[in-house]
């Protein structure tokens, strides 16, 4: 009986045996199913969200570089108005210029907590280059527009442009495209009819003299900083900018150690203006033209920034009674044509 009694039980576990492996096959299975849910996760990741270009407002480029271009050919305005008579004082008011842009740039430098840029960035001659040429061609055009036409001080100044062109094609081998050509070729020619270099009647002072070969020397210098501008694009702008205007002030300051300018005879007054100077024609314009970098194309900045040419014009005609020649009005028609061509000529 005790025999007979446990078969049943022996039967029992023999038969819970194919259950079990039921339950481990059925187990095994659902792994099975599980797994592909459970690999999909790190073979599949969820793609990120495309990241969209960066946003450009070209309406707000133009009107910076509008506005920057405006204030920057008021500059002979408030330097004259800043310049007791008789006195010739570019270098010492270009130091002060300098002197607050670079303030200006390091404090915006500090409040974006981008001090340790700085300590980073590496300087190069390029750098120390274009900073020292841009003071010295301030300089230099400054004092013109008190010895000569404020038109022709100007005009001479943009020579920039041209000289920075022929030498980016001697020394970095740029081609030169057909509507850039033109658009140089138009405002150089329109340049020669607004400064009555060709046609024009000239008083043949030595002031007068010494005037066009400062606003010479200021389109070469210019042009060379162009030129150190085409280098180190890897810097950012703000820290280059600000290298710009310590350099820059430190060519202008040796300019002052060397000349030794008379300030004596400034009172309140210029003093006034040659603040507005500094900020106006610093901070404001130059401000102004970082803005219009960021959205507007190269081509585009440049041929804007040609304005400065004929807001100067206009200027020595209502503020100063320069008078303007029927060549001269086409010079300056010639120049707004220049500036529009690579706005207009490359949608």
């Amino acid at each position: 009986m005790t025999v007979s009694l446990g078969a049943p039980l022996r039967a029992d576990n023999s038969l819970s045996a194919p259950l079990r492996a039921d339950d481990a096959l059925f187990e095994q299975r659902a792994d099975v199913a599980v797994a592909p849910t459970e690999s999909r996760g790190p073979v599949l990741p969820p793609s990120p969200a495309p990241k969209s270009p960066p946003h450009t407002n070209r309406r707000l480029g133009i009107a910076a570089i509008v506005l920057s271009a405006t204030a920057m050919g008021a500059a002979g305005l408030f330097g004259r108005k800043a310049t007791p008579e008789g006195a010739v004082l570019g270098e010492a008011l270009t130091l002060g210029r300098m002197a607050v842009g670079a303030l200006g740039m390091l404090i915006l430098i500090a409040l974006s907590r981008r001090l340790g840029q700085l300590r980073r960035t590496r300087l190069s001659w390029s750098v120390v280059g274009g900073g020292v040429l841009l003071g010295l061609s301030l300089a230099t055009y400054l004092s013109a527009t008190v010895l000569t036409d404020l038109s022709r001080a100007v005009v001479l100044h943009y020579l920039g442009p041209v000289v920075a062109t022929a030498l980016a094609r001697v020394f970095l081998k740029e081609r030169v495209g057909r509507l850039d050509a033109l658009s140089i070729g138009t405002a150089f020619a329109g340049m020669l009819l607004a400064a009555g270099l060709v046609g024009g009647e000239s008083s043949g002072g030595e002031h007068e003299t010494l005037g066009t070969v400062l606003g010479a020397a200021s389109g070469v210098f210019y042009g060379g900083a162009l030129l150190c501008y085409r280098y180190r694009t890897d810097m950012p702008s703000d820290v280059r900018s600000l290298w710009n205007f310590v350099f820059g002030a430190v060519a202008a300051g040796g300019m002052v150690a060397v000349t030794r300018p008379d300030m004596s005879g400034m009172t309140a007054t210029h003093w006034l203006w040659a603040g507005g100077f500094f900020v106006v024609c610093g901070l404001f314009a130059l401000g102004l033209l970082v803005v219009a970098g960021k959205h507007l194309r190269s081509a585009e900045l440049s041929g804007l920034s040609y304005l400065e040419v004929v807001v100067a014009l206009m200027i020595g005609m209502v503020a100063f009674g320069e008078s303007v020649t029927v060549l001269a009005a086409a010079g300056a028609g010639l120049i707004v044509v220049a500036m529009a061509l690579p706005v207009f000529g490359r949608r």
